[in-house]
């Protein structure tokens, strides 16, 4: 497995785990002790830069791979291949129904994004009302594959910086997958606005929240749908790595 594959296929927190880190988490964050200088590294668990870290102290980045090489005195090659085979377990999803129930409201960064507020009503999106992380930010009500309501996942007004609580990877779920019908055609989508404009237009659609590439988990969901058309903004290569061919059903570009 090529190296940018490998570090978004590694599971972050049971690398860290293995490596006998005693860490943290915050935000897209977990915390743990630089093994050169005591300094508290961060490392980021999803995203463009998931599995690279940095130490404030050392001044300097680092992956999870060569802290592994570091830590278990093996090559880089080796310790690739040892976190392949330890830490890629899939994290154990939230089962348990949210019981805060936000106040909603459409606003105008949602009517400039060509929503209407007939189909943000239904399926939970607004800008928050009151206080708590979600405040300031366009909320989307996120349900598991089971129609469970699980989450809020917050777009920042007017930057649409993310925010999402601590216990939800944004790997381990689909946007709107509980209202698939996985016969008919599915458009996938990174961007959570055009997802609702698909929708809008009549289509089926799920996000992988803005991720630039797809977990093993959600190709694992794309995989039960007969027919899956890519809706992929800026560079196609983006998804390349992370192992396209594993998608088991028909898909094409739109």
């Amino acid at each position: 497995m090529k190296y940018n594959e490998a570090m978004m296929v590694i599971n972050t927190e049971r690398a860290l785990e293995i490596l006998c880190f005693p860490t943290k988490k915050n935000g897209s964050y977990y915390y743990f002790p630089c093994p050169e200088c005591g300094s508290e590294v961060s490392i980021r668990f999803h995203g463009e830069k998931k599995n690279v870290s940095y130490c404030p102290g050392c001044k300097k980045g680092n992956n999870i791979i060569a802290i592994a090489a570091q830590i278990k005195g093996i090559g880089f090659q080796e310790a690739k291949e040892f976190l392949l085979g330890k830490a890629t377990a899939i994290e154990k999803p939230i089962e348990e129904e949210l019981s805060l129930a936000g106040q909603l409201e459409f606003c105008q960064l949602i009517e400039q994004e060509g929503l209407n507020a007939e189909l943000c009503q239904q399926m939970g999106v607004g800008k928050w009302k009151g206080k708590g992380i979600m405040a300031g930010h366009v909320a989307f009500t996120v349900h598991n594959e089971h129609g469970v309501r699980i989450a809020y996942y917050g777009l920042h007004i007017p930057d649409k910086k993310t925010k999402f609580p601590a216990n939800f990877n944004p790997e381990t779920y689909l946007y709107n997958i509980h209202n698939i019908n996985l016969h008919e055609e599915v458009w996938i989508t990174k961007d959570l606005f055009n997802c609702l404009r698909i929708i809008q237009s009549g289509k089926q659609s799920v996000c992988n929240f803005g991720l630039p590439y797809l977990s093993t988990r959600q190709y694992q969901f794309l995989s039960n749908c007969d027919q899956v058309v890519f809706d992929w903004s800026g560079d196609k290569r983006d998804i390349a790595y992370t192992n396209i061919a594993s998608l088991k059903t028909f898909y094409r570009f739109a």
